[in-house]
Order: structure tokens, then C-alpha cells, then sequence
């Protein structure tokens, strides 16, 4: 069987190499490791993929810190609203390693990884010696623009603000927080032993990043209660959607945030790369076996195209109940303006769908 390159190790590229692998397929992993990744919160169904995919044993399970019980006071009103909800939270690149070390593991020979920052100018080449290219390389990714397709809109300018902190006695290691001042808002995660991640979503970034995080924190009405101390050191990285058009062409298909990032307001971004690592493996292997390639790929655009606009729509709702600044309004109306000028395919009723990881016509 032809050969698939991979471009990108993260959790999407992995998952696709995982599925391509035990399909038979020979899998080339290209992409060089991230220097930082954020720390994830796994929901039940997320968790649920995982297992599906990558049948973890206990020892990857016992890695991950349990969470169960979530409190978010959105808005104004001071309010709090608290919810069981289990999940696990983990760093990003030791989810990675975990997973790559699983992979080589069990497909050690069907597997090629190379460890080496990828030369796009020769992109041409790689097409004829791979029946596909699985972009898998992150929302900086210029692959798509090298091989001539479209565009990749995005819908905002705001920014998450990271940094370690130390727990108070009294902060309960099993419940994180979701919380609005009026420039953002707040998320602690617990990571165990008193140790948590706490993250700030601010509109506009600010050369004095550390300042600003204590500044909301201070403003906070619940999550400054937890937190004894905040480290020096902080990470900045863009949080805003976007996503790429066309998502895919004749050999080549864009996955994870190659293909479009989400908000972290979703909670669910681990759960979006999984879900299109399945659905990109399953185009790849239905067209192989005789399904048409157009029928497929078009599916594969309506189906993430559907997913984002209903993202966008959540993130709009959320950011109208809980913003009112002039910053806030401006980040609102660019979301606004961008979806307008995004094309997606529109007016369309699937005609395939995924049964046990395939994709099959829907019967009439």
C-alpha cells in the first residue's frame, strides 16, 4: 500500500498515524517538537476517543490528574454555577510523548518519524512520492498557501495568558474555575499536589504580561481566593478561531488547528483534533477503497465547516453575556465580520457519515 506523510506530532497528527497504521497503511511523521504546549482538560468523551483510538493501559490513565466538579461565574451578576463534570487535565507535549511512545510501540514497523523542521519549497515532490499529505503542523501552518489553496481566516485578535501558581490549603483539587472580570476572563485548573495552571483570555496583549494576569487576578471574585503564589514565568500564545479554505485538495487534507483552532472557551479543543484525525483517516481510507474522492472530500469540508460555525456561535453568545467594553465590543464585531466574509459550503444536507471509524453513503 502507498505511503502517508504526516506533517506534525501533536495529538492530531499522532491519532491520524495511530488509524492509518492499523488500517495498513506505511506512515512518514514529519514535525519537530513543540518547545511548549498548554496544559488540556479532557472531558468524559474525549477520554472515551482516546481509549478507542490508542487502547491506553492503566499506566497512562494514572498520569492524568481527575477533576469533578466544574464552577463558572460568567457575567455580571456574581453568580456561580457549579457542575459535575469529570475529566482529567495533562501538559499538552506529555500527552504527545505518551502517545507517541504507544505508536512506536505497537506500529515500530509501519512508522517513520523524522524529527527535522519540514522544507515546504520542495511540497511538489512530497505529492508525487505520497498519495496523501495529512497537514497536521498547527494554526501556523503555511502549508496550504505553498501548494496554492486559499486563505485562512481569522475571527479575532485575542490572546491567552499562562503561568503556574500554588494553591491555598483551602482550594479543592478536584473542581476548576471559569470566571469574567470585566478584560477577560480566568481559568484555574488543578494539576495536584497544590500545583495548578491558571490562564487569563485578554482581548489585546500587553509587553507587561505578568502585570496584566495580576491585575485581573486581583479583580477576580472568586479565583484569587485559591491562589498563593504566582510564578515568574508566563507564556503567551493566540487564542483566537480560525480555520482554512479549502480544508483539503486532491492529496492533501489539513487537520487539528492546520485545519481551524477553537476558542478555549470550548473547553473541547483536544476533542476537535481527535474527532478530525477520525474523520481525515476515514476519507483517506474510504476513497482508497472506491468511494468518489469528490463526494468524500466535500464531506469532510461540510462536516468541519458545520462544527466551526457552531463554535462561533457558541463563542459569540458567550462573549455578548459577558463582555461590554469598548475592547470586548471591538473583538465581538471582527468575529462578526469575519463570518460574513467566510464562504463555507452552505445550503447542503449530509450525504455520508461515519459508522465504526468508516465512512459510508447514507441510505436514501
Amino acid at each position: 500500500m502507498q505511503k502517508v506523510l504526516v506533517i506534525g506530532n501533536g495529538i492530531a497528527g499522532l491519532s491520524c498515524a495511530r488509524l492509518l497504521a492499523n488500517r495498513g497503511w506505511e506512515v512518514d511523521i514529519w514535525g519537530k517538537h513543540q518547545l511548549f504546549s498548554p496544559t488540556l482538560i479532557l472531558n468524559q468523551i474525549t477520554c472515551n476517543l482516546l481509549e478507542d483510538i490508542w487502547q491506553l493501559d492503566n499506566s497512562f490513565w494514572n498520569s492524568l490528574h481527575v477533576l469533578h466538579e466544574r464552577r463558572v461565574c460568567w457575567g455580571n451578576d456574581g453568580g456561580v454555577l457549579s457542575r459535575a463534570e469529570p475529566s482529567a487535565v495533562i501538559n499538552g507535549n506529555l500527552l504527545s510523548d505518551l502517545l507517541w511512545t504507544h505508536l512506536l510501540d505497537k506500529h515500530h514497523d509501519q512508522v517513520q518519524f523524522q524529527e527535522l523542521p519540514l522544507s515546504i519549497d520542495n511540497l511538489g515532490d512530497l505529492q508525487c512520492e505520497f498519495a496523501w499529505i495529512v497537514d497536521a503542523s498547527g494554526r501556523k501552518s503555511a502549508i496550504a498557501q505553498k501548494l496554492g489553496l486559499g486563505h485562512r481566516y481569522a475571527f479575532g485578535d485575542r490572546y491567552l495568558l499562562s503561568q503556574e501558581v500554588q494553591l491555598t490549603n483551602s482550594a479543592q483539587e478536584d473542581i476548576y474555575w471559569i470566571e469574567t472580570v470585566s478584560e477577560g476572563w480566568l481559568f484555574l485548573a488543578p494539576l495536584g499536589n497544590k500545583r495548578a495552571v491558571l490562564q487569563a483570555m485578554v482581548p489585546l496583549i500587553s509587553e507587561k504580561s505578568l502585570d496584566l494576569l495580576g491585575i485581573l487576578l486581583k479583580r477576580s471574585r472568586h479565583i484569587k481566593e485559591y491562589i498563593s503564589k504566582i510564578s515568574e514565568s508566563i507564556v503567551t500564545f493566540p487564542a483566537f478561531p480560525q480555520i482554512l479554505q479549502p480544508l483539503s485538495s486532491n492529496k492533501y487534507l489539513a487537520v487539528g488547528d492546520a485545519a481551524f483552532s477553537v476558542d478555549p472557551i470550548s473547553g473541547d479543543g483536544t476533542g476537535y483534533a481527535i474527532r478530525g484525525a477520525i474523520l481525515v483517516t476515514s476519507i483517506i481510507n474510504a476513497i482508497a477503497s472506491g468511494l468518489s474522492r469528490s463526494d468524500s472530500l466535500e464531506h469532510y469540508a461540510l462536516r468541519l465547516e458545520k462544527a466551526f460555525d457552531a463554535h462561533l456561535q457558541q463563542c459569540l453568545e458567550y462573549y455578548l453575556k459577558g463582555f461590554t467594553s469598548s475592547l470586548w465590543q471591538r473583538e465581538i464585531e471582527k468575529m462578526q465580520t469575519t463570518r460574513t466574509l467566510w464562504n463555507p459550503i452552505k445550503n447542503r444536507v449530509f450525504t455520508h457519515t461515519l459508522k465504526d471509524f468508516q465512512l459510508v453513503r447514507l441510505e436514501k
